[in-house]
């Protein structure tokens, strides 16, 4: 389902249409009162090469309120203030940067959950480097797993 979304960019203002599984009451959502729901198979299916300019449509949601519905990657760690959300609960999130969202608690610390899980928060994006290395692409800040 395609849905027009007004998304901020600088200063201009553009309309895009995509798959992000935007609420019907998107504008809302743009003022910050609803998250915006994003489809995390869309985000991590882009093909990403270190460096490359992101899509607007993923650099448009930085610093927004969203949900996401996705797994904990396995292997996640009890007692961890963060973990990898990744779409699919067979994968382990590590194999390539774009492919996992990590997940930071502010007042929570993790604990496996095997099933699906919902999670609203703040989503920064942009590379995350660590000794040269890209190590980050998404994040979302979260205060406590549902």
């Amino acid at each position: 389902m395609m849905i027009r979304l007004i998304l901020w960019s600088g200063l201009a203002l553009g309309v895009v249409a995509s798959s992000l599984g935007v609420p019907p009451d998107w504008e809302s959502s743009i003022q910050g009162e609803d998250p915006i729901e994003v489809n995390i198979a869309w985000l991590t299916s882009l093909d990403y090469k270190p460096g490359m300019k992101l899509p607007e449509e993923i650099l448009a949601l930085d610093g927004k309120k969203i949900q996401l519905v996705g797994y904990m990657a396995i292997g996640t760690l009890e007692g961890s203030e963060s973990f990898e959300l990744v779409p699919e609960s067979c994968e382990c999130g590590r194999s390539k940067v774009q492919h996992f969202i990590d997940v930071t608690m502010t007042d929570d610390v993790s604990r496996f959950t095997p099933g699906r899980i919902t999670l609203v928060g703040t989503f920064s994006v942009g590379e995350v480097k660590e000794d040269g290395f890209v190590t980050s692409l998404y994040r979302l800040e979260i205060e406590r797993l549902p």
